[in-house]
């Protein structure tokens, strides 16, 4: 029995609820969606002519999505076939599509697979129907509160017409709700009510133009409303707004009210109890909430209650909504734990959230000046006439990155939106906040070199790699180094801080510098290696940098970021024109810290003294072990991200390749 038998069923109970009886068989009994059950529209003509397309019905709860199929089931020749993606699994879909081969090959009939909720399914699972409604063995009518761009695979939406359902208008519902009154075998006719107009009022309000709500709060408050001695029921506004809260509590997940739950959750987080964050995740999850809907309250806490004490908390936030949705329920479950866990444990801090609202009061509020003119971008030769960007100063040319300028408009000089408190990476922030900040003393040297930098491109056997060169300014040929980027599966690229950073620094001392994407990442071809396929890109990088004008061939250095060191080391190893070798942070296996013994050339290994991804106590006995111990430093503080310590970071790989370039 499918979803649509049992809906057959409920209509013929008379304690089935409200809206399942109310549910309409025929076009002509459906109401709104005019725009495509219309005369001439898209789904009359399709159901009217028996040639119904693949299509994904998207719109809110409530819109019709559901009843659109019914009537499709209950007017066509072909077989209706249709699963519920909260329960159904892969397995269920073989089956399906094993039934609808034999029936098109023994009877001729065509199947029409009606999915349910069709953003709930992985990709493995939409996957598993797409061959299918490409070869034509079933018609797909998928149904989605999601948007189908973000929701649906590209392959599985390209064969697909999307059909846009709107909200039910007051109007519409008003009529839903009278025919429900007035329908003597499926609705409340055959019972006298009368509902005062601000009770219908009410009703279409709060139903926030879903039609089952509306249905089934008119049906509670129907059968609440005490009959009068002439058996009238008169429904109010009183009943009806207690009825409302009654529904909700009827028909909330497990019976439980879905608000208190998320709060509870985003509380327990709040104050740092990871406990009952866990068991607050639980009683949603298992009750049968949407994931995601769990993963975007996470990713908003995020930025709400931890935000700067520990920016990596948006990161794990938006990984763990990733992974919900690419692997779906009850796997994806272990991924939101994790983050409530993490976000628990992790510091807290509401200043972002305070100093936004403090912005956004300003805006509406504040006179709203206009933007300094040395802050304008002059893109024609007038603009450059009248003042625009005259006497900005590029921070880059300026020792630290720094340069002390206004910024914000006139009326608004010296004012602090953003407070940092003394909480996890805040504390980093405070200090360079108060160097940085009017009032404080400013470093505004010049740097010594300008550099310029341009986006390239360079092959790699049959793929092009993306990437950024830069050249200091004046007479060559420069030493040069290539730098490699975190792990692309977690994020890393070219435009990493730590990457970006070193780069900059290696031109102002007149080195010159390739920072690239491996392949796979952005706009780079290919996919990604394992750190095997990796090590050619390395290579292709040397190949670009040696034969680039302006390059001294005899000092060429290369340095690598975490899964960028364990990348960059092999290559070292074996590539005779790798000179020098800096390694940051290196995600090194333990085979790879004993080949990292064996590299006789010039090096620097930096860690973080707080570093908790690779392993540091393999990097401190070789610290220990080595001739050089300038080989190998530690900057006590700095974990594997180096946020807040970048500038100690790059001064340290700066000085080192400077020394052995001379």
């Amino acid at each position: 029995m499918d979803m649509f038998d049992r809906q057959r069923e409920e209509q013929m109970s008379k304690g089935a609820p409200l809206a399942a009886r109310m549910r309409p068989a025929t076009l002509d009994a459906f109401v709104g969606q005019e725009h495509l059950v219309g005369e001439g529209h898209v789904i009359r003509n399709a159901i009217e002519s028996g040639q119904i397309p693949s299509v994904i019905l998207w719109g809110p709860p409530g819109s019709g999505k559901t009843t659109l199929a019914f009537v499709i089931a209950n007017t066509t020749d072909s077989h209706f076939s249709s699963v519920s993606a909260v329960s159904a699994g892969v397995a269920d879909l073989r089956r399906i599509i094993q039934e609808a081969r034999e029936r098109l090959s023994l009877h001729q009939q065509k199947t029409i697979l009606f999915i349910d909720e069709i953003h709930r399914f992985n990709k493995a699972q939409q996957d598993a129907v797409l061959p299918f409604v490409e070869d034509g063995t079933v018609t797909l009518i998928g149904a989605t509160t999601e948007n189908p761009s973000f929701e649906v695979n590209a392959p599985l939406l390209s064969r697909c017409r999307v059909l846009v359902l709107n909200p039910l208008t007051d109007d519409e519902i008003r009529i839903i709700i009278l025919k429900a009154l007035g329908d003597s075998d499926r609705g409340l006719g055959q019972l006298d009510v009368e509902v005062d107009d601000e009770a219908m009022a009410h009703l279409i309000m709060m139903s926030s133009h879903d039609a089952r709500i509306a249905l089934n709060t008119v049906e509670l408050a129907v059968l609440t409303a005490p009959p009068d001695r002439s058996g009238k029921r008169h429904v109010t506004l009183p009943i009806v707004e207690d009825a409302a809260q009654k529904r909700m509590l009827r028909y909330d997940k497990a019976g439980e009210e879905h608000f208190d739950l998320i709060s509870a959750l985003h509380k327990s987080m709040r104050g740092s109890d990871p406990d009952a964050a866990l068991y607050w995740l639980g009683r949603m999850l298992e009750a049968g909430e949407d994931p995601l809907y769990v993963a975007r309250r996470l990713v908003r806490f995020a930025s709400e209650d931890v935000g700067m004490a520990d920016p990596q908390a948006l990161v794990v936030a938006m990984a763990a909504q990733q992974a919900v949705h690419f692997i779906g329920l009850p796997e994806g479950n272990l991924a939101l734990a994790e983050a409530a866990v993490y976000l628990a444990t992790s510091p807290k801090s509401n200043s972002l959230y305070r100093a936004y609202s403090e912005v956004q009061a300003e805006v509406k509020e504040g006179s709203n000046d206009p933007v300094p003119l040395h802050l304008r971008n002059a893109v024609t030769p007038l603009m450059r006439q009248v003042g625009y960007g005259k006497g900005y100063k590029y921070a880059h040319d300026y020792e630290g990155h720094f340069v002390g300028q206004q910024n914000l408009p006139d009326s608004l000089q010296g004012k602090k939106f953003y407070q940092p408190g003394d909480q996890g990476y805040e504390k980093q922030v405070v200090a360079r906040l108060n160097t940085w900040r009017p009032g404080k003393k400013q470093r505004v040297r010049k740097a010594s070199n300008k550099v310029n930098s341009s986006r390239v491109e360079f092959r790699c056997g049959e793929i092009t790699l993306e990437g950024e060169w830069h050249l200091p300014q004046g007479d060559g040929p420069f030493p040069v180094v290539v730098v490699c980027h975190p792990h692309s599966l977690y994020g890393g690229n070219m435009h990493n801080n730590v990457v970006v950073a070193i780069c900059e620094v290696l031109g102002r001392q007149g080195i010159a510098a390739l920072r690239f994407n491996f392949r796979g990442v952005e706009g780079s071809g290919g996919q990604f290696g394992g750190g095997v396929a990796e090590r050619d890109d390395v290579k292709a990088a040397l190949d670009f940098v040696a034969s680039a004008e302006n390059i001294n061939p005899e000092k060429v250095g290369l340095a690598g970021y975490s899964f960028g060191g364990s990348v960059a080391l092999p290559v070292a190893l074996e590539d005779e024109r790798v000179r020098y070798l800096t390694l940051v942070s290196p995600a090194l296996t333990e085979s790879g810290w004993q080949q990292l013994e064996k590299y006789s050339q010039p090096k620097l290994v930096i860690v973080g003294g707080s570093d908790s991804v690779i392993r540091l106590e393999q990097f401190q006995q070789l610290a220990k072990a080595a001739r050089n111990s300038e080989e190998y430093q530690t900057v006590i503080g700095a974990d594997h991200f180096w946020w807040g310590f970048e500038a100690e970071l790059t001064q340290k790989v700066a000085d080192f390749f400077a020394a052995v370039c001379r």
